[in-house]
């Protein structure tokens, strides 16, 4: 064990030995792995950052969003499923109203008449006037909007005026999306007296939000569940969603990926040249003393354990210097250079590629030690002869 310590440490030992006398082979080798590698993490780093970018556009622009209008056949009842039912089935958030007429108010403007099921009570009453009472909801800005103040409705089939509270619908809730151009919402009780029997009968609107967009599958999955849910029912309606446009974005981001992968293979070539060929040369320079050592009792592998272990180290000290300085650096970089705004990365975001360049640099390291192993079990008769 005592021997085994003592020859680790002159390994040691006549490492940094190497390093002062030779300080252009360590040196190559830091600078070289630390340049390339703070080049990969700023490639993979705008990929990742346009890829955030993108997702951010499409949800902003509802993409992430699946609209449903369901007409229930007349001779059958439509059921439409709950809130917790299609948040356990599907893991999305979801919105529904029944459309069952429209209103008009002073000045000769229309609106579309909604109700809504009780079991999303929860949901709805939030927004409405004091009391769940018959609210107009509309944006907060837009042509569309009104000021919150009391104002009179002539509901079609009434006669008499209603008077009604306005509502803003607050900024990125999903009503914003399926009323866009506001509405008159109506309690269930009030609406079953509007519609009598006919009330079984109104068209739905259906709006599904996916928590975690990240392919097109997300949305199909969805659309596809709704699409058979009508069919089932024997009801007639139609599914909109982006997508055909996200299978688009998921080609063009597949294709991507080959290009980081044929970037990661060019740093592998590289650096594994470089540090095959240093290594090799450092072991001749120094393979009678080594072969020495061997005659002495020692074993090979602790020979190309010593060169793995120096790679590693240098090229580890790189790498964590390329990381830290891409950390610091790339809200200037990526701002200046690639005009992605604001846009900023965290280690959890980027990890998956500190991952891919972490195992292209340990794949090099391991290879350039397969010279060393091919030397060190050279036999010791025809290096010291």
């Amino acid at each position: 064990m005592i021997s085994l310590i003592l020859t680790l440490l002159y390994l040691a030992k006549d490492t940094v030995h190497r390093w002062l006398t030779r300080i252009s082979s360590p040196l190559a080798r830091v600078l070289v792995v630390f340049f390339l590698t703070l080049c990969a993490l700023f490639f993979l780093g705008s990929y990742v950052i346009t890829a955030k970018v993108i997702r951010d556009r499409i949800r902003a622009e509802g993409g992430d969003l699946i609209h449903a209008f369901i007409s229930p056949d007349r001779e059958r009842s439509f059921c439409m499923p709950t809130q917790p039912e299609l948040e356990q089935t599907l893991q999305a958030d979801s919105l529904a109203l029944r459309n069952i007429g429209a209103a008009r108010i002073p000045g000769g403007a229309h609106l579309q008449l909604y109700s809504y099921d009780f079991q999303r009570i929860g949901q709805v009453l939030p927004l409405m006037a004091e009391g769940g009472t018959p609210t107009i909801l509309c944006p907060a800005q837009g042509d569309h909007s009104l000021p919150e103040a009391p104002t009179d409705v002539i509901i079609f089939g009434e006669k008499t005026l209603r008077t009604v509270a306005v509502r803003h619908i607050p900024p990125g809730h999903l009503m914003e999306r399926l009323l866009p151009h506001g509405g008159l919402l109506v309690q269930p009780d009030i609406a079953q007296e509007l519609m009598g029997d006919n009330f079984g009968n109104c068209a739905h609107q259906l709006l599904v939000r996916v928590r975690e967009l990240r392919t097109a599958a997300d949305i199909e999955r969805i659309e596809q569940y709704l699409k058979t849910l009508i069919r089932l029912e024997g009801a007639h309606g139609s599914v909109n969603s982006a997508s055909a446009l996200l299978e688009q974005m998921d080609v063009i981001l597949s294709n991507q990926m080959q290009c980081r992968a044929a970037f990661c293979l060019g740093i592998v070539a590289i650096v594994g040249i470089l540090l095959t060929a240093l290594a090799g040369m450092e072991y001749r320079q120094n393979e009678y003393i080594y072969t020495l050592m061997k005659s002495f009792g020692i074993h090979p592998l602790l020979l190309v354990f010593n060169f793995i272990m120096e790679n590693l180290l240098l090229v580890g000290a790189s790498f964590g210097a390329a990381l830290a300085v891409f950390m610091h650096s790339q809200k200037i970089i990526l701002t200046q250079f690639f005009k992605l705004g604001a846009y900023r990365l965290d280690l959890m975001e980027i990890m998956p590629e500190i991952r891919l360049i972490s195992a292209a640099l340990l794949l090099c390291v391991l290879v350039s030690a397969l010279p060393i192993f091919v030397a060190a079990n050279r036999e010791i008769g025809r290096v010291l002869k």
